[in-house]
């Protein structure tokens, strides 16, 4: 174990033999961090008064037995017996992190600086450690890098990284109860939860003022309970009810808006709650808000981006897909139709006597009949069906997947819904029909050359009387 100049007053200059009294005792006595001194074969010579507080035992009941007896892992106390506590080592200011154990079994993480100190002439030799328990930063380290795993995961899904973190702090503050809570007016909401006896199930909800949670919100910061019986909460519905003898809870925020808890909680008194504790826990419900206003831009920018998407696909007055769209959409499920050589009708329809309606009814009126073409559609129409406004008061269907007389049996229902709706206008009854023109999909057709043979077939409609069905004719080559 070693003291050098980076870690301490230089000995060499005043340490003569008997190496260790009467001066060592005196140099180490008032130092907070623990000293421990051994001779050339690693045998105890003395523990300063930092080192038998940290150690837990007297110098005089260690005096002479070997350091071993202070490592937890026996093979740390052989490395370093071989890298710096020996005759050959040199001095050195790196510092290690060694694991050791106390005279009550408990083990903690010291980190160490080491190796021999000798006297002028090299002819005593004894070897001094420098130990500062850093358990507790370590394990904040540990819980912090265990964090930014869970929060930087593609595997984990939000409730999943919440779950996580739950789990984490159970562990890293020794509390098993877990909890994410939404808090609305008075009312606490479990969000999520994690409980050894699953006895919490999530959407329970509480009175916030029968929850330590209450004291969080009253605060507006992290506070923590290491044992309530002997604190000013004995009296506390918590833990009159609950018996919750220690907490650690702290706000979270959604752009500087309280939200609701981040909190863990037993049923047993623990260790009093760190600093470092106190700023873990603010990290942990620190993520957890901005996560959770991340998500909501991510929501929000979703649905402006499907807005924006409906806007640009859809006419506005009936909801179906517009032209443009509808162009799109032909083109594709014509290369489908051929690449799967399967049927495919394409259907173009139009509202009988429109003008008419509009300047005797008003234009009001026109609008509703285009509206009631929609809902027909939605009524009846398969979801692989695609309907769209061409223009005015016209509509193209697209029905894969579906053969003349399939295509013609489902135009005469719609058809049929519309002259049977029962369509009025201030009162008055008016009658609607449509006149349609449908034709069937060929290998080489283009979306001009289907439609155009559609809308013919639609003009043979209108001719032949309005409100009736007409198949576009085929040209042998096309049979």
């Amino acid at each position: 174990m070693s003291f050098t100049g980076a870690t301490g007053p230089d000995l060499s200059s005043f340490v003569t033999a008997p190496l260790v009294a009467p001066v060592l005792p005196y140099v180490f006595e008032h130092i907070e961090t623990a000293a421990v001194i051994a001779d050339h074969n690693r045998n105890v010579i003395m523990l300063n008064p930092s080192a038998e507080k940290l150690f837990g035992y007297k110098s005089s009941e260690v005096v002479g037995r070997q350091t071993s007896m202070f490592y937890a892992d026996t093979e740390d106390f052989r490395d370093l017996g071989r890298k710096r506590y020996n005759e050959a080592a040199s001095e050195t200011s790196e510092r290690v992190i060694v694991r050791y154990i106390r005279k009550d079994g408990t083990v903690f993480e010291g980190e160490t600086s080491g190796g021999p100190i000798r006297n002028q002439d090299s002819s005593e030799l004894v070897f001094l450690a420098l130990i500062t328990d850093v358990t507790v930063r370590m394990e904040a380290e540990r819980a912090l890098n265990r964090l930014h795993e869970i929060t930087s995961s593609r595997q984990l899904d939000f409730s999943q990284r919440i779950q996580s973190v739950l789990y984490l702090g159970t562990m890293h503050f020794g509390l098993p109860i877990g909890i994410f809570s939404r808090i609305v007016d008075n009312e606490y909401e479990v969000r999520h939860v994690v409980h050894p006896e699953d006895a919490l199930a999530v959407g329970t909800t509480f009175e916030l003022g029968t929850t330590y949670c209450s004291q969080v919100v009253k605060k507006g910061d992290a506070v923590g309970f290491h044992h309530v019986a002997n604190s000013e909460l004995k009296t506390h519905p918590c833990y009159k009810n609950f018996g919750m003898e220690a907490y650690l809870g702290a706000p979270v925020l959604v752009d500087g808006e309280p939200y609701g808890t981040l909190n863990f909680s037993s049923p047993s008194p623990t260790r009093p709650f760190t600093g470092q504790d106190i700023e873990l826990i603010r990290l942990f419900a620190g993520w957890m808000g901005h996560e959770i206003a991340r998500r909501t831009d991510l929501e929000e920018l979703r649905l402006a981006h499907q807005e924006l998407e409906y806007q640009a696909t859809t006419d506005s007055l009936t909801g179906l897909f517009n032209r443009r769209h509808m162009e799109q959409r032909l083109s594709q499920e014509l290369e489908r139709a051929n690449r799967h050589r399967r049927p495919m009708a394409v259907a173009l329809m139009d509202f009988d006597r429109f003008k008419q309606l509009n300047d005797t009814h008003g234009h009001q009126a026109g609008d509703n009949a285009l509206k009631l073409f929609a809902t027909e559609v939605e009524r009846i129409a398969r979801k692989m069906d695609v309907f769209a406004r061409w223009g005015g008061e016209e509509f193209l269907a697209v029905l894969p997947d579906t053969d003349l007389e399939g295509a013609q049996q489902f135009l005469t229902r719609l058809t049929d819904g519309i002259r049977n709706a029962g369509f009025a206008h201030d009162g008055v009854d008016i009658d609607l029909t449509i006149s349609v023109g449908v034709t069937m999909a060929q290998p080489d057709d283009t979306p001009d050359t289907i439609t155009s043979r559609a809308d013919s077939a639609m003009y043979q409609a209108k001719k032949a009387g309005r409100d009736c069905i007409r198949v576009a004719e085929m040209t042998p080559e096309m049979v």
